[in-house]
């Protein structure tokens, strides 16, 4: 019984001290390439970014729209929002908006400027990812997005987790079934 447990054990140490599994970035407004992880991530990875800024000194941003009290919520592609990619973003480069990379397409505006998607890397060797604002100018930006960023186990590793766990309890099952028949004797 003490293996099975050593063995779940290390699993959830592993786990939990995989340094790609989640972590928060902070991308400011202030350059195109403000935010970079420390872990490495491919495939489809699942963002939760909140906040917003300025740009063009009194445009007000957050990660998907341009919004204004006065006026509709616009998401401007070429401009502001936030961008993604897996090596130094450039200003200015609507190819790096993140809209490009979302599964699902654009989420619906959020007045609390918070938004959770799926986003695909386009990447299967993991790598860095980097995350900005698109702009011309960044000398009158001001404000920055929270990105947390967690690894999308691929279906391959969930069946792979599910059998570890089977072949853990049929372990702890046949070692339980053992010890009974020798106390009975």
């Amino acid at each position: 019984m003490k293996s099975v447990a050593l063995i779940v054990f290390s699993a959830l140490s592993l786990a939990a001290t995989n340094p790609a599994s989640a972590e928060i970035v902070s991308a400011t407004f202030t350059q195109p390439d403000g935010g970079v992880t420390t872990g490495l991530y491919d495939g489809i990875v699942h963002l939760t970014v909140s906040g917003f800024g300025q740009s063009l000194s009194s445009d007000l941003n957050d990660a998907f729209y341009l919004f204004d009290p006065q006026n509709p919520p616009v998401h401007d592609g070429s401009f502001y929002q936030l961008t993604f990619g897996t090596s130094t973003l450039v200003g200015f480069d609507p190819a790096q908006d993140a809209v490009n990379f979302l599964i699902g397409g654009l989420p619906a505006y959020s007045a609390t400027h918070v938004y959770s998607f799926d986003l695909n890397t386009g990447v299967s060797v993991p790598t860095q990812l980097h995350f900005g604002t698109s702009d011309g100018n960044f000398s009158d930006n001001s404000g920055s997005f929270s990105i947390t960023v967690s690894a999308v186990p691929e279906p391959s590793t969930w069946a792979m987790m599910i059998l570890g766990f089977a072949g853990i309890g049929a372990m702890a099952y046949r070692r339980r079934s053992q010890s009974a028949s020798f106390t009975a004797a």
